[in-house]
This record gives C-alpha cells, structure tokens and sequence, in this order.
C-alpha cells in the first residue's frame, strides 16, 4: 500500500446501509469511562474496519489469528473497507449513527478531530496507564516519541500508533560509487549531491515525493513549524519555496509529476536519489531489479515527517468490548510483533526496543539498519481538522511557482497568507 495521505472528502449526503459492525457485547455505553474493566467475563466479540490490502492485510490476518488463540473469549472480526477512501467515507457515515460504528478502527488523526469532539472516541489513557498488570501498557515511552505526540490531544492518548512509515533518502548506489559521490545528510549537501549528479549526467539529481512533507521539514530544520500559527511570509517559509523553485528552475530539483511517485522515475534511472516513504521498499526492489544496486538513508535533514494512521475506539462499544479491544492492540504493538510486522510488512515498527533488535536490524530491507537515526526526530501533522486543507493550499501555491520557476516566490506567498490564515479559522 502506497503511503501517502488522502484530503478529506465531502461529508456523505446520505448515511451508508451499514452491517455486521455493532455491539455483540453486554449493552452500550456512550460515554467515556474512567474505570476500565480489567478482565474479561465472558464471550465477546470486536469488529476492527482497517484498509490494509496484500502482504499488510496477510500479516494482519497472522497476527490478529495468534491473539485470538492465546485469548479465546476474545473474537477479532477483520472487515475489510477496500481503501483509504473506502474507510473514510464509511467512518464519516457512520458518525451520524454512532451504533453503527466498529469497535475500532484504523484512521489517520484529522479524520477523528470532530469524532472525538463528540465524545465518539474513548480516551485510552486510563488503559495505558492502569495499574493493573493486565492492562498496563509495558512501557509507553519505548514508543517513538513522534508518535505518541501524533495520538494525544490534550494531555489525552485517543489512539495507539499503528502502520506508520517516515521519510528516507532511496539512491542509486551505482551512481554515487561512480562518480565518488558521499550520501548527504542535510539540505545543503542534497544540493551540492544533486547538482553534481546534474552536471555528470545530465538529469535531476533528486526530487521529494511530497512537497508539504519536504516543506514541513524545512520548516522545522530552520526553527520554524507547520500549523496555525506559521507566518508563510516568513523568511523559513520563502527559502523553502526558494530552494526547491531555484532546484527545478536549474534542473537538479524535479516532482514527481505525472508519475505521482518519485519510485518510477528512479527506477528508470531519470534521477539519482530521491525522499520517499520508508515503506516504498517493494516499490524501489522491484524497479531497480537487474538495472542498478539501491540503497537507503536516513532523510537529509534533522527532522523527518512521521505518517500512516492509528487505531481508534469508539465509545460506542460496551466496556467489555473496549477492554478486548484495548487487549488487541496491546498485543499488536508488542516488541516481537511489531519485528514481524515491520520485517513482513515495510511499516516500521513503533517501538525503539523493535527497531534496535538484531532480529529486525539483520532483516533483508534496507531499511531496518537505518531506520534507528531515521526515526530519531519525527514530527507531525497537527490534529486539526483545517491542517488538511491548510495543506492543500500551500501545495498549490508551491507547484504553481514550480509550473513558473521565474515567478516570484514572495508575491505567490503573499496570496497565500489570507488564504491560509482562513483555513485555521475554519
């Protein structure tokens, strides 16, 4: 599953006919409860809606099978909603009938802002921080830090990470032996390294999957943060429109284009390197197969964007039915099954005792030895309903001065100011 982060659609104008996903458990409970059940009492059954689709969906399956055989009163029901867009929309139905919603779900965070302002969402903080050795997380600090921030609201954890991936740097490795060239570890050595690449070769010499990600972390690497209070005129936020326009302008910057990821260009050996999600493995493998040897990086940067999405629970579920599901996902964020998770699936694993394991370290990706400096300094998107259409807005503003690379950056970020100062305000 490509890892890339789809903007909110339009509410649905009628409710979907939803089956199969409510209560099995002893009565509903609408609120959120400060006293968790610590056991389970009798049969019952969760229904989880996830989008996961090939060797993610099979390790699902592995995993969530190996769960309900050391938890037998438990029963996980996998259902399936097809895509990313598919598990939105039927979310977004299913909120105007709170019955209808699954026990838990898989979700990115924007989507669940208004859900948990309806108090739709459990708070799993009394879970996580029980006393009560059934329940207790183990140790919620072995979880990168990035991604217990991207899940708490308000002092309040609403969801528990789950298929997440960061930003590497994939390069041709033949390339940069050849022409002796040293792999960059910031923004203005992928400059110098990507315009000798240029000059060798006569093509880019790098590029970013997406552009909000390489802006947000440029942001951040000069002291300056993506969210509402971000001056877009500012002079962090002109240099990361400079940088990448004076790029494309002198040919050693491309997007992807057409191409809609920089995987298909890099395997046909258009560009040298490029930042792309860490779970993009299969893609790459399989494009530079018989053609060039790969290799990956951490981003160059200091900060890399952490993405993928969470699991939710919904108040709407009975307690017993929130502490099974709780059980799961505990059982899922294990140390050992988040190694089999990240080796089998590409999705790193969201734990610092998983990442830093010999088991996964000496996997067969070239991601596992370094995903322990890659993950080092994740940030994230806010939790705001607006960061999606914030983020569209300067997506468009950066590729209309990429369509112009003669254009002025400042007059186009000026334009973009109001506009942008609005989307919070929404």
């Amino acid at each position: 599953m490509r890892i890339r982060r789809t903007l909110l659609p339009a509410v649905l104008a009628a409710t979907l006919a939803l089956a199969g996903c409510g209560s099995t458990g002893s009565g509903q409970d609408t609120t959120s409860e400060a006293t968790p059940d610590t056991t389970i009492t009798g049969n019952v059954t969760i229904t989880f809606w996830h989008g996961m689709t090939g060797d993610q969906e099979k390790t699902l399956q592995q995993i969530t099978d190996a769960f309900m055989k050391e938890n037998p009163k438990i029963t996980v029901k996998l259902q399936n909603q097809s895509s990313y867009d598919g598990l939105q929309q039927k979310l977004t139905a299913a909120q105007q009938s709170p019955k209808n919603l699954p026990t838990i779900t898989q979700a990115y965070s924007s989507w669940m802002i208004n859900a948990i302002d309806d108090d739709l969402v459990v708070d799993q903080t009394p879970y996580i921080e029980s006393k009560d050795q059934n329940l207790k997380f183990d140790n919620w600090d072995d979880v990168l830090e990035g991604l217990r921030k991207s899940v708490t609201l308000d002092g309040k954890i609403y969801g528990m990470p789950f298929n997440k991936s960061t930003e590497v740097l994939w390069y041709n490795k033949d390339m940069f032996d050849e022409l002796g060239l040293k792999v960059p570890t910031s923004f203005e050595e992928l400059e110098t390294t990507a315009k000798a690449i240029h000059d060798a070769k006569g093509i880019p010499g790098a590029g970013f999957d997406s552009l909000q990600n390489f802006y947000s972390v440029y942001l951040s690497d000069h002291g300056s943060e993506f969210g509402k209070d971000l001056d877009v005129t500012s002079k962090a936020s002109q240099d990361a429109f400079t940088y990448y326009q004076d790029g494309v302008r002198d040919g050693w910057l491309r997007t992807a284009g057409t191409d809609q990821y920089m995987s298909a260009p890099f395997a046909s050996e258009k560009v040298g390197m490029y930042i792309g999600s860490s779970a993009g493995e299969s893609f790459v493998k399989e494009g530079a197969a018989g053609k060039f040897t790969y290799a990956a990086a951490p981003e160059p940067s200091k900060h890399a964007i952490q993405q993928g999405t969470d699991i939710y629970m919904f108040t709407s579920a009975s307690s017993q039915q929130r502490t099974a599901a709780y059980l799961y996902e505990k059982y899922l964020t294990g140390k050992d099954n988040q190694i089999t998770w990240g080796v089998q699936t590409g999705y790193i694993p969201i734990r610092t005792s998983a990442i830093t394991d010999s088991k996964y370290t000496s996997a067969d990706t070239a991601i596992a030895p370094i995903l322990a400096d890659a993950t080092r300094n994740l940030i994230a998107a806010p939790i705001k309903p607006s960061s999606e259409q914030a983020t569209t807005d300067v997506e468009k503003s950066l590729e209309a001065v990429l369509a112009d690379p003669n254009s002025s950056v400042k007059d186009a970020l000026a334009k973009l100011k109001p506009t942008f100062e609005s989307d919070w305000q929404e």
